[in-house]
């Protein structure tokens, strides 16, 4: 079994988001450099902004890291080819987080009751939810990946 790794194809440092928090602060930040100058408080301003989404990255590739580590112990658990494949099945949801039967049979090129099958073990380990409530055509999602992006409800609007 390989360990997982965290290989990042795009930034992770979402500056808008530490802005959209503080809106107010970051228009009287702008708008003290346009009255007086104070180009200081706009960059310390910037720069806390940098340390906050730095550390909450961090944070979260860990969690990641973690997330990973707990599925990939819980889907060895599992005998044989379907363990193989439950693997495979997990690192394609990294880029593919939201799945059919389908897109699952072609990844691994199988028939669809095995993907049926394998589907059916990754819900039963909570690694994917079913979506739509359908018995055909389901939508399944990556559920504790997913988790881990989604806003705590203390902070939406």
């Amino acid at each position: 079994m390989t360990r997982c790794t965290l290989l990042l194809s795009r930034p992770v440092l979402y500056l808008s988001y530490y802005f959209k928090r503080h809106r107010a602060k970051y228009y009287d930040r702008l708008q003290a450099v346009r009255d007086e100058g104070d180009r200081e408080g706009w960059l310390g301003f910037f720069l806390r902004g940098v340390a906050e989404v730095s550390r909450q990255a961090t944070e979260q590739a860990a969690a990641i890291l973690r997330m990973c580590e707990e599925y990939r112990a819980r889907i060895t658990e599992k005998p044989g080819r379907a363990a193989a494949n439950g693997h495979r099945v997990m690192e394609k949801l990294f880029d593919h987080p939201i799945v059919t039967v389908n897109i699952v049979r072609d990844w691994l090129n199988t028939t669809t009751p095995a993907a049926n099958d394998l589907v059916r073990r990754l819900v039963d380990i909570g690694l994917l939810r079913e979506i739509t409530g359908y018995a055909r055509n389901r939508r399944l999602r990556f559920e504790p990946y997913l988790r881990l992006f989604e806003e705590p409800e203390e902070t939406r609007p």
